[in-house]
Formats: C-alpha cells, sequence, structure tokens
C-alpha cells in the first residue's frame, strides 16, 4: 500500500514538474514570435527596407545569389550564337567590337563574317562572262582555305580604296611649279572624297556636318562648311575631321561609308586657339591644323567652319587611316654627304576661298644660321635690301557667307607654304590661316608706308614676312619673307652635322 501511495505521489510530481517546464517553453516561444512580429512591423514601416535584399537562408543561397550578380551571361552564350549575332552587323560595328576583349577578337575576325560582307559589298559588283570561272568567288572552300583575317583585311583595302592601284599611277605625276602632285583635284574629284566634321560637345554628344563648298589652288583645298543647326562655342570641347569616299550614285541602301580620321583639334579657350579676325557680324578664331571657326558676335554660335588641307598627303591621310587612327606616312630620309646644304625650293600661296591674293616660288634658297638662334636655320626669300625682289600682293582678307548674310573680314588669309629639298622631295608643308597686324618695330626702308607683319610657327618652322603700304600707289608690297626650321630637323633628314 506505502509502494502505491509512493509510486503515485513521484506520477505526479513528475508529471506537474512536466506541464511547468511545457508552459515556460511556450511563453519563452511565445515572447520570440511577438519579438519577430514586432521588428518585422518596424522594418515594414522604415523606407530603407526596400532597398535592402532578402536575407540568404542558407549559405548555398547566398553564394548562389553573389554568383547571378556578377555573372556575364554572353560567356555562357555559344560562340554560334554571337556569330550569328555578328552577321546582322556591318563592317565598322563588326570591327570595333573586336577591341572588347580577346574572345570577341577572335570571333570578330571570322572569316566566315568578313567573306560574308566582302561578297555583299563587291562581289555582286564584279561583272563575269557567263560559263565563266570566279576568279577570287567567295565560297566555303575558298573561306576555308584562307588565313584568319584574311577577308577583313581584303574589304577594309577595298572600302578606303587601297588597292584601287590607278590614283597612286597618277599621282606620280608632280607639277614642277608647287612640287605636289599634279592631279590631286582630279583624283579627289573621282574617287568622290569628301571631308566632314564631327562637333564634341561637353557631354559628350557628337554632331557631324557633311562640307559644303570646296575650293581648290594650286597645293591646297580649302573645304567650307556653313549649313546645319551650330551650337555655341562654350558648349564644345573637340573637333574631328574625317575624309570619306562617297558613292558616285549614292542610294538609300548603300552601306555605311568609310571614315579616314584625318586629325582631331581641342576647342578649349584656354591655350588653343587666337584672335584672327572680325566684321561688323563675325568674329574668326584660329586653331591648329588650318581651321577657322567663324562666330557670330554677340552670342558666340558658330556660323561656319573653314578649314585649309595641303596636298601633301591628302589621299592617303584621307582614305588609308581608321575611324579612329590617322594615317602615318613613312618618314623619307636621305643620306646627303652635304647636309642639306644643297639648293632649296620655296613655294608660297597667300590666299582665300575665292580668291590667290600672291603666289611666289623661289629657287635655289641655301641655308644658313639664324642670328642669335643657333638652333635654327633659315631660308632668306626676300632681303630687306634688294628692292627687285620685292612683290606686290592684292587685298588681303578672308570673305565668308553663312545664313544668307555675307561678310569680308580684313587683314588676314590662308597661307599654303611648302619647301622642298634639291631632290625636290617635301621637306616642310604647311597650310593655315595667318593675320596680318601692326609691326611693333618698324625697320628702315626705303619705301615709306605703314608696315604690317605676318608671323606663323609650329613646332616644324617659323615663317616671317612683312609688308608695306604704299598711301601715293594704293598698293601693298612683300618687302621680306624669312622661313626658318630646327637644326635639328635638317639633321634628321640628311644625317650629319647641320
Amino acid at each position: 500500500m506505502a509502494t502505491g501511495i509512493g509510486g503515485f505521489l513521484r506520477r505526479l510530481r513528475q508529471g506537474h514538474v512536466k506541464d511547468e517546464e511545457t508552459k515556460l517553453g511556450e511563453a519563452q516561444e511565445g515572447e520570440t514570435v511577438r519579438a519577430e512580429g514586432a521588428r518585422r512591423r518596424r522594418d515594414r514601416n522604415s523606407p530603407s527596407t526596400y532597398l535592402q535584399p532578402e536575407p540568404c537562408t542558407t549559405l548555398s543561397d547566398c553564394e548562389q545569389y553573389g554568383r547571378g550578380s556578377s555573372e556575364n551571361y554572353f560567356e555562357r552564350l555559344p560562340s554560334e550564337i554571337i556569330l550569328k549575332i555578328c552577321s546582322f552587323l556591318d563592317a565598322s560595328t563588326l570591327f570595333n567590337i573586336s577591341f572588347v576583349n580577346k574572345r570577341f577578337h577572335d570571333l570578330a575576325n571570322s572569316n566566315a563574317l568578313w567573306s560574308v560582307l566582302y561578297a555583299s559589298q563587291f562581289e555582286k559588283k564584279k561583272w563575269r562572262p557567263r560559263g565563266g570561272v570566279m576568279t577570287e568567288a567567295v565560297s566555303s572552300t575558298s573561306v576555308e582555305g584562307k588565313p584568319a583575317g584574311y577577308w577583313k583585311k581584303l574589304l577594309l583595302k577595298e572600302m578606303a580604296g587601297y588597292t584601287d592601284t590607278m590614283w597612286k599611277t597618277e599621282l606620280r605625276h608632280m607639277n614642277p611649279h608647287t612640287g605636289m602632285p599634279a592631279l590631286t583635284e582630279h583624283v579627289l574629284r573621282r574617287l568622290h572624297i569628301q571631308w566632314e566634321i564631327t562637333l564634341i560637345n561637353k557631354n559628350g554628344r557628337e554632331s557631324v556636318y557633311e562640307h559644303t563648298h570646296t575650293f581648290f589652288e594650286g597645293s591646297s583645298v580649302t573645304v567650307y562648311w556653313n549649313r546645319g543647326g551650330w551650337p555655341f562655342m562654350s558648349s564644345l570641347t573637340g573637333l574631328q575631321l574625317h575624309g570619306i569616299m562617297c558613292p558616285a550614285r549614292p542610294a538609300s541602301g548603300d552601306k555605311p561609308r568609310w571614315r579616314s580620321l584625318i586629325h582631331t583639334t581641342s576647342l578649349t579657350k584656354s591655350v588653343h586657339w587666337s584672335f584672327l579676325g572680325a566684321d561688323e557680324l563675325v568674329k574668326l578664331l584660329r586653331f591648329n591644323n588650318g581651321i577657322i571657326v567663324g562666330v557670330w558676335r554677340g552670342n558666340w554660335k558658330i556660323a561656319f567652319v573653314m578649314i585649309n588641307l595641303h596636298f601633301h598627303k591628302l589621299i592617303e591621310r584621307s582614305l588609308l587611316g581608321s575611324p579612329f587612327c590617322t594615317y602615318i606616312p613613312m618618314e623619307d630620309t636621305a643620306l646627303d654627304s652635304d647636309r642639306g646644304r644643297h639648293g632649296y625650293t620655296l613655294h608660297i600661296v597667300l590666299h582665300n576661298p575665292l580668291h590667290r591674293i600672291m603666289c611666289q616660288r623661289f629657287s635655289p634658297l641655301y641655308i644658313s644660321r639664324v642670328p642669335y638662334q643657333g638652333d635654327y636655320v633659315q631660308l632668306i626669300a626676300i632681303d630687306l635690301a634688294d628692292v627687285l625682289q620685292h612683290r606686290p600682293v592684292a587685298k588681303i582678307s578672308v570673305p565668308w557667307e553663312a545664313e544668307g548674310f555675307q561678310g569680308d573680314v580684313e587683314r588676314c588669309c590662308m597661307m599654303t607654304l611648302t619647301v622642298l629639298d634639291e631632290a625636290q622631295r617635301p621637306f616642310w608643308c604647311v597650310s593655315s590661316p595667318v593675320r596680318m597686324s601692326n609691326k611693333l618695330r618698324v625697320l628702315d626702308l626705303e619705301h615709306a608706308g605703314e608696315q604690317f607683319g605676318i608671323v606663323y610657327e609650329d613646332v616644324e618652322g617659323k615663317v616671317r614676312m612683312t609688308f608695306v603700304w604704299m598711301e601715293d600707289l594704293q598698293q601693298c608690297f612683300l618687302v621680306q619673307l624669312i622661313t626658318a626650321f630646327p637644326a635639328a630637323k635638317v639633321k634628321r633628314r640628311f644625317g650629319g652635322e647641320s
């Protein structure tokens, strides 16, 4: 009996303890649930919650989330699919994407892509007799049998006119007066070469303008732009000049034209431009690379752009560059025991887009040291002391036309200068706008009149001209012309000590 009662009491106490433990566990669990609910309500009311991702519950979930956020899905695509996408691109775009990475470089140089582009661009234009054999037909056998990049090089050369050997032959005939190829203008017109400028604003946006007029001189061409919606000068940072080869009869389905970068010029005010002249309506700003920008007075909005291009290597620069890189000619060197002291030829033209102001050729000229400047040598074409060498010049000015207005800015013009060595090879070629200013130091001359000067200087050389205005004759005379260039330039060209 006692044993039965004792066992009953022990079981009763154990049950009571279990009940208390259960209640304590339920209470703790309830507290946890209530705290979690309160935290979630606070998080829902917090605005930063929407910007945070859900917390990862497991390590594998975190790893998968991290991998998915930075994964490049193009790397997972098979090469066949990327080639199919690239097959819809034109030659210029396909050329650009080859610089993305190594995989794209290999895929974008595929002969399968470029052979199709070559066939669509040029094979259909070739005439073949019926039943004749295709000499360079694009077939699967010819594509597979060519080395990598073959059809790409062939297409780009065709687009740039590189394989057109006729113009290379035509440029061999030199004009004995200017020293430049005599048929340069003819070749430019036959190949339908044009020029366009790209203006870049501070936001990186580009605006392209096709040229309006071209004015050919004996050794240069002046390209003129005066149509389109022009921006303000203050909004621009740069200008790019491209040469383009247009089809003879452009059609709506024609492929994009090949663009060859000739030069890039900064349009910022700090260093890169200077004041050239002004009239009642416009101001002319002079930049590097022979560029004139006309802006309206008052608001500084562009009215027109004018660029003077020298004939030296102009066709090569307009065709054989890429959209991003300029054509770099091979440097012409010649070892000479006399170290370049032979007779030079100087051809100079002062002109504007409509008129030739002065054109003179001086030969032979011999170099001499510049006084007090031992690192420069000079060619004296017109000496102050020799009155017989003095030359009359016409009115120096730059006419312009824009938006129905016309004007004429005086005391400025274009200068095209060519220095040839004894073998009649170009030694220094310049095409640039120049400004006539009053001379600060008046020279003692036999001619009585107001004196003016033109000074041009770049890293390759200097030009100094002195003019005298004779009131009684109502005529301006060029009384001094000196060209100087670094002695190191002669040394590099001919070797030895200059």
